[in-house]
């Protein structure tokens, strides 16, 4: 584990341009965590037509940083899943190089093709020492026309625990064809099915608001907490739920959520406080 001191690691996000050859760099913003107690942090990156300010990966990183973990989002646009795959390379590399942050390895996330370049970076030989675990949010299983034509050539490759994350309306990745393709990959593979959400990943609510965070990233943070051995403290992550809505009801809705799978049962067991503290607290 790293040994970190508010003097060695600065409070505030950071801004930082990462140099990435012939000349070009990708922009990223590093929030430092709130006292960086693990040497374990953590990457993500946007999808094909988005950006690291993408309201999914801007929510949940701030999320992690809460937690204790150095978290850090970049851009980098390219229509070649190769070349995301080369600069998220480097941008681990650089990561790892900053001796101020403490991070020795990293959990490697990223939604929609950005996802997709997590898998090739899980089952990179190079990154075997690097890549603590992988973060598939709205994986792009399938395009919308071509359910057929899947996206699984890594799979097998993949060397390190991984977590999917995607919406039960996604037209992008039917289940029950995910469920079957994630038997591919050989190491620890854990799901998380959201109700409600297309490929945005964001529930759609009634009541919804801008950067309202969403239950579910709870959820995956916890999993987040677990690579990086930091307990998962309830009282610092953030719940949106309305006023009006008994807790109950949020405790009961969360549970058909999570289905059956045994892993999302018992990450939900260690959740669960932040909706009765929530409710708690409302009375």
């Amino acid at each position: 584990m790293a040994e970190s001191s508010p003097k060695d690691v600065p409070s505030e996000p950071v801004a930082v341009a990462i140099d990435i050859g012939d000349d070009k760099t990708v922009e990223a913003v590093v929030l430092p965590g709130k006292s960086a107690k693990s040497d374990i942090g953590i990457i993500l990156t946007h999808g094909a037509g988005g950006s690291m300010h993408d309201e999914q990966i801007t929510l949940l990183s701030m999320e992690m940083a809460k937690q204790g973990l150095v978290c850090m989002r970049f851009s980098y646009r390219h229509p070649q899943l190769d070349k995301r795959v080369q600069v998220y390379k480097k941008v681990v590399e650089w990561l790892v190089g900053q001796e101020k942050y403490g991070v020795k390895r990293v959990i490697a996330g990223g939604r929609s093709m950005g996802a997709r370049a997590v898998v090739e970076l899980a089952g990179d030989e190079d990154l075997k020492e690097r890549v603590a675990g992988g973060l598939c949010l709205s994986y792009p299983l399938h395009t919308t026309k071509d359910a057929s034509d899947m996206r699984t050539t890594g799979f097998p490759s993949v060397a390190s625990p991984m977590l999917f994350a995607s919406g039960m309306r996604d037209p992008m990745c039917q289940m029950e064809l995910m469920k079957k393709a994630l038997k591919k990959i050989p190491t620890k593979v854990e799901t998380i099915w959201i109700g409600g959400a297309d490929h945005s990943g964001m529930p759609k609510r009634k009541r919804q608001e801008a950067f309202e965070v969403p239950d579910y990233f709870h959820s995956v943070v916890v999993w987040a907490c677990e690579l990086a051995k930091l307990p998962f403290e309830p009282n610092q992550a953030t719940n949106n739920d309305p006023d009006q809505k008994p807790v109950a009801a949020i405790l009961a809705k969360r549970r058909r959520d999570i289905g059956d799978d045994p892993e999302a049962k018992r990450r939900f067991d260690a959740v669960a406080p932040v909706l009765r503290r929530t409710a708690a607290s409302k009375k």
